[in-house]
């Protein structure tokens, strides 16, 4: 199996996150090794976000069961994408919340028998998770959206960026206290971050592809 780094320069990008999800997991299908660390590089963290969300108790309680059971989510998912080459995920992010959602629930369920009592309250914790959040879109979205908007504050100016020193005092509409540890007056103060506001919201809505309001 070749562990090539997947970097072609002819392959498809998606202008945000580099190669394209479609890309690597053709790739990955083609027995390249590399393809699928990258896919775990970006999806990695929503997966064990999602056992850690669909059981927290057992989670907290059993550290290295979020990491079991965030590898059998990826077993699953690339024994999936073997099994249906033809038909793989539009959103490989929904895809993975699905899977990770669906085996954290049959894992507590297989423990159920050694301590039927406490397992299956865990399974009923899970599984009232699960039901309401049964539009994985809303974690994805909740996490692209923090992505995104960490990216456009990094890409704003220095002095743009240094209001990130005082954000909270901003957000708190405490004006004079924030414009005076900035050395600014209150009026340049919140010019700029009215400025910061628009330019902050076109960038995620590029990002993410819909509107959004700081």
């Amino acid at each position: 199996m070749s562990s090539r780094l997947v970097s072609d320069h002819d392959a498809p990008s998606d202008g945000a996150t580099g190669v394209t999800d479609q890309f690597l997991m053709d790739s990955m299908l083609g027995g390249d090794a590399a393809a699928l660390r990258q896919l775990m590089d970006r999806y990695d963290r929503l997966v064990r976000y999602t056992v850690f969300h669909c059981a927290r108790s057992r989670a907290k309680s059993d550290p290295q069961w979020v990491d079991s059971t965030a590898s059998a989510t990826w077993s699953g998912f690339v024994q999936s994408l073997r099994r249906r080459p033809d038909n793989q995920p539009q959103s490989v992010g929904k895809y993975l919340v699905r899977i990770a959602r669906n085996t954290a629930i049959s894992e507590l369920r297989k423990t159920a028998a050694a301590d039927r009592h406490a397992s299956l309250e865990t399974v009923d914790e899970a599984e009232q998770a699960s039901s309401s959040a049964d539009d994985p879109s809303v974690e994805i979205e909740r996490i692209e959206l923090i992505e995104a908007l960490r990216g456009c504050f990094s890409d704003l100016g220095s002095e743009d960026r240094q209001l990130s020193a005082q954000l909270e005092a901003i957000l708190d509409r405490r004006w004079r206290e924030a414009a005076e540890a900035l050395n600014t007056k209150e009026s340049t103060l919140r010019s700029r971050w009215k400025n910061v506001l628009a330019a902050l919201k076109r960038c995620v809505e590029r990002k993410i592809g819909k509107s959004f309001a700081p």
